[in-house]
């Protein structure tokens, strides 16, 4: 379970963890006994919890009736929701060390990052997961850092090539937003010029969700699968005197499929 493998680094970042579901105890106990789970799993038989933070699934009946809409709640030691993390469809969900990288968290404790070297950056990039299943929502990171005094162009910059990761197309993943950090204002004496750029280092965060389609979960049920995802990286480059010729960088990254595991509820 992608959560349990997640629990040293959660806490390492000062927080809790518990999740909270409509199954009975008898369920949840026998579930966190066969996946070895060490943290909570709270039964909230009739949903009263999952009705007051407005996320039950009204739609859902039979069996599946109380079920919430799945995602994550951060909240401060007084109780009080500082972010939240949802998806539209009920087995699409932000993975924990994706959820963490949105919180401005460390780089990849323990797992291995790539290093490239451009002209005029220093780039670390590496997935947020190793090991993603079907639905999965995950990021692909870049740390980046301005050589000497150097800085390139932030996102929206007219009049030159902004930053910009581009994923190439393919139906296994699907991408979402590229989220970039507030950029500073720098004036340009020789044009007499004020742009936003960046300048120190900084991080760009690409999500991607894994498909739920039968084909990528047939695929994830066998061994050794994979996921491969390319881009590229794309820049332009200046220093307190001039400006560099755009740049463009192939970048990828593999990832491991795994099938995709829920609860089973009991029919009374």
């Amino acid at each position: 379970m992608e959560l349990q493998g997640r629990v040293a680094t959660i806490r390492a970042q000062g927080l809790g963890l518990a999740v909270v579901l409509y199954e009975p105890p008898d369920v949840l106990a026998a579930f966190a006994d066969q996946h070895r789970i060490t943290f909570p799993l709270l039964s909230d038989v009739g949903s009263a919890v999952i009705e007051r933070y407005g996320i039950l699934n009204a739609s859902a009946t039979g069996a599946q009736a109380g079920i919430p809409y799945p995602g994550t709640f951060i909240l401060d030691p007084k109780g009080r929701v500082t972010a939240r993390f949802f998806e539209q469809a009920y087995q699409q969900r932000f993975t924990a060390s994706d959820i963490l990288v949105r919180l401005g968290g460390p780089g990849p404790a323990g797992r291995v990052a790539h290093e490239i070297t451009p002209p005029h950056l220093a780039v670390r990039t590496w997935p947020s997961d190793e090991v993603l299943a079907p639905g999965e929502r995950f990021s692909v990171v870049f740390d980046i850092v301005p050589k000497g005094k150097t800085h390139v162009y932030a996102s929206g910059q007219e009049g030159y090539l902004p930053v910009k990761v581009t994923l190439d197309a393919d139906p296994a993943y699907t991408t979402h937003p590229l989220e970039y950090p507030t950029a500073e204002e720098y004036y340009f004496k020789p044009l007499d010029e004020h742009v936003k750029v960046y300048s120190k280092p900084f991080r760009l965060v690409q999500e991607l969700t894994v498909s739920l389609s039968r084909e990528i979960r047939a695929r994830s049920a066998e061994a050794g699968a994979t996921l491969t995802i390319k881009g590229t990286l794309q820049y332009q480059a200046c220093d307190d005197k001039v400006c560099f010729l755009p740049e463009k960088m192939p970048v990828e990254w593999t990832v491991r499929l795994k099938p995709l595991l829920v609860p089973t509820r009991r029919e009374p």
